[in-house]
């Protein structure tokens, strides 16, 4: 096949793909699933022409594991995990790669997609793609007068007009995926559980820029163990200098459930305590420390299950970060 010919092929399939893109609605996702297995085929060529890679590999450290307050033998081995992720140009589409245990061209990649509508300016909607199937989607709303981004009709998070105003031009005009994984980096709501894999790869743009904050969340929830709901009330304190300082994420019955506390920061590395307990089912007690600039992370975890009166700590440190 000619290089002219090729060129051709290619071309067609880019355009078809942002034909279809603006095809994409939001009121019958079933049209969307359909729309979407075009996207992925069709992106296949538009992806091959110019991406960004980042290559990751974190080591795995067991470290100590209690039964009954008793140590006891930890069963797990040190390892070292890697993953390969593929950015388009405009970072509107990422394929994930978890290649710790065999080569890329046999791992089944997990396809991120962010599709605008055109019919509604103030929304876009992330799809998460699996073999080529949706396996989950959440829908991003802007809302002017209250400076609001909604999550699925669901959560609001309400933030200052400056951090309102970068953001909603970073996700809904340039359609930036890293922004909004920052956004929701703390898992707070009930959103696909694939996203924690892009929280390697954040922007940290709100870390970056201490003008920028999130001032108060709603969020709600689904129980998991019968059909009630819960309401959550998220408040975000900061220090002087603006920085992040605290976290907590509370019941409307007053229930406690997340919290996030600065311990350092260190020029642009900082250091949390997070404590997350879910339904009481487990709690994890973490310490994360990030480099915003170096690409920097470990975190030491402390994972305690109640049913099995079972503690393990282990860490988790990254050894390698690479952008080509």
């Amino acid at each position: 096949m000619s290089k002219k010919i090729q060129r051709y092929n290619s071309y067609t399939s880019c355009r078809l793909f942002h034909i279809l893109e603006r095809k994409l609605t939001y009121t019958t996702m079933k049209q969307s699933y359909i729309f979407l297995i075009f996207l992925i085929i069709s992106f296949n060529s538009c992806f091959s022409q110019k991406k960004e890679t980042i290559k990751i590999k974190e080591q795995y450290t067991p470290l100590k594991t209690y039964e009954n307050d008793k140590n006891v033998k930890n069963e797990s081995k040190k390892e070292v995990f890697s993953y390969n992720y593929k950015l388009s140009s405009k970072r509107d589409t990422i394929r994930y790669y978890n290649d710790t245990y065999d080569t890329q061209d046999k791992t089944i990649p997990v396809t991120f997609i962010l599709s605008r509508n055109k019919q509604e300016n103030n929304a876009i909607t992330l799809l998460v793609d699996e073999e080529a199937k949706v396996f989950d989607s959440i829908v991003i709303r802007f809302t002017d007068q209250q400076q609001v981004v909604t999550i699925n009709q669901n959560d609001m998070y309400f933030l200052n007009l400056s951090y309102y105003t970068e953001l909603k031009k970073s996700i809904i005009n340039e359609n930036n995926m890293l922004d909004l994984v920052d956004l929701l980096d703390d898992g707070l709501g009930d959103y696909p559980y694939q996203l924690k894999y892009l929280n390697k790869i954040t922007s940290y743009k709100k870390y970056k820029n201490l003008d920028f904050k999130i001032l108060k969340a709603v969020i709600k929830t689904n129980r998991t163990q019968s059909d009630g709901k819960d309401m959550w009330n998220v408040t975000y304190k900061y220090n002087n200098d603006n920085t992040l300082q605290l976290v907590t994420k509370i019941s409307t019955d007053g229930e406690f459930a997340f919290e996030k506390k600065l311990l350092s920061k260190n020029g642009t590395e900082y250091k949390y305590k997070v404590h997350n307990n879910v339904e009481s089912k487990y709690e994890d007690n973490d310490e994360v420390t990030f480099d915003v600039n170096k690409n920097t992370y470990s975190i030491v975890q402390n994972h305690f299950q109640f049913g099995l009166v079972k503690e393990e700590i282990s860490q988790i440190k990254r050894i390698l970060f690479t952008q080509e």
